[in-house]
């Protein structure tokens, strides 16, 4: 084979490639398009399901953080799950996800213990609680420009038809803003955050115990 017909062999298998490529790119395009689609309709109807269960993490309140997992469930069996990350001391709503379509037992053995990937104790909470929890955390941070999850928008919709208890829900500590720096989270934004748009004093930084995430 002589040198042209090499660099044409490698110029047409390069072509076929990229054929290949972006009929696979235009097949997850249309997936993810009927996947949303799917659960935008599920979500368009959240209200109307059961709630199986919503509970909290032990010790929230002390902790100033929460672990959310709200359970409805579905004309199947199945349950439609929305869990939520909460920091009531300084960035709001951390994390969030919709599990739309779970069997029961996996939901309570494999996502319950695990979720968000902690180790986690739960106890019942009152759905109205939760979203309270949840939106009160979201305004507090706001005020520091602290954003919810981008998910929250979807999310949210598994509230649909709770309302928000008027039970008082602690924001900050003492008042304040308090960024609790993990070990394998990197909050160093975050914490310049605060440190450029509040005198000192007017925050608190409690200090990782295990090695500091890499920056």
């Amino acid at each position: 084979m002589s040198s042209a017909q090499r660099r044409r062999q490698k110029a047409l298998e390069k072509k076929r490639k990229e054929r290949e490529e972006k009929k696979r790119r235009e097949r997850a395009r249309r997936e993810a398009a009927r996947s949303q689609s799917s659960l935008g309709r599920l979500l368009a109807k959240a209200g109307d399901l059961p709630v199986e269960e919503c509970v909290i993490s032990r010790g929230w309140r002390d902790r100033g953080s929460a672990h959310i997992l709200l359970a409805r469930r579905r004309e199947n069996g199945r349950l439609l799950v929305g869990g939520y990350y909460v920091d009531l001391w300084c960035m709001g709503l951390k994390d969030t996800a919709v599990l739309p379509d779970l069997d029961p037992d996996e939901y309570q053995q494999s996502i319950k213990p695990e979720i968000f990937h902690d180790e986690v104790e739960f106890e019942p909470c009152d759905p109205s609680l939760a979203r309270a929890i949840v939106e009160r955390a979201i305004e507090f941070a706001g005020r520091f420009g602290f954003r919810p999850n981008k998910r929250w928008a979807e999310s949210v919709r598994v509230f649909a038809g709770i309302e928000p208890s008027a039970e008082p829900v602690e924001t900050g500590r003492n008042g304040k803003p308090c960024l609790v720096m993990k070990p394998h989270e990197n909050l160093l934004g975050a914490r310049r955050r605060l440190e450029r748009i509040l005198p000192a004093g007017e925050f608190e930084v409690v200090e990782p115990e295990g090695p500091p995430a890499s920056q």
